[in-house]
Protein backbone atom coordinates (compact mmCIF):
# COMPACT_ATOMS: atom_id res chain seq x y z
CA UNK A 1 0.00 0.00 0.00
CA UNK A 2 1.34 3.44 -0.86
CA UNK A 3 1.82 6.17 1.71
CA UNK A 4 -1.18 8.06 0.31
CA UNK A 5 -3.43 5.00 0.64
CA UNK A 6 -2.20 4.47 4.20
CA UNK A 7 -2.96 8.10 5.04
CA UNK A 8 -6.47 7.89 3.55
CA UNK A 9 -7.31 4.69 5.45
CA UNK A 10 -5.97 6.15 8.70
CA UNK A 11 -8.11 9.28 8.29
CA UNK A 12 -11.20 7.20 7.44
CA UNK A 13 -10.62 4.83 10.35
CA UNK A 14 -10.03 7.48 13.00
CA UNK A 15 -12.86 9.74 11.80
CA UNK A 16 -15.37 6.87 11.77
CA UNK A 17 -14.95 6.11 15.49
CA UNK A 18 -16.35 9.40 16.85
CA UNK A 19 -19.01 9.47 14.10
CA UNK A 20 -20.26 6.01 15.11
CA UNK A 21 -20.28 7.06 18.78
CA UNK A 22 -22.18 10.28 18.06
CA UNK A 23 -24.59 8.49 15.72
CA UNK A 24 -25.40 5.94 18.40
CA UNK A 25 -25.91 8.65 21.00
CA UNK A 26 -28.24 10.62 18.72
CA UNK A 27 -30.20 7.51 17.71
CA UNK A 28 -30.66 6.54 21.37
CA UNK A 29 -31.89 10.05 22.23
CA UNK A 30 -34.34 10.05 19.30
CA UNK A 31 -35.75 6.64 20.26
CA UNK A 32 -36.07 7.68 23.92
CA UNK A 33 -37.89 10.89 22.98
CA UNK A 34 -40.21 9.01 20.62
CA UNK A 35 -41.07 6.46 23.33
CA UNK A 36 -41.74 9.21 25.87
CA UNK A 37 -44.02 11.03 23.43
CA UNK A 38 -45.89 7.83 22.53
CA UNK A 39 -46.48 6.95 26.19
CA UNK A 40 -47.61 10.50 26.94
CA UNK A 41 -45.03 11.16 29.63
CA UNK A 42 -45.10 14.72 30.99
CA UNK A 43 -42.29 16.72 32.56
CA UNK A 44 -42.69 17.10 36.31
CA UNK A 45 -41.58 20.14 38.26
Amino acid sequence: MSALEQLIWNILGYSSMPLIFLGGFIATAVVAIALLKMTGAEAKE
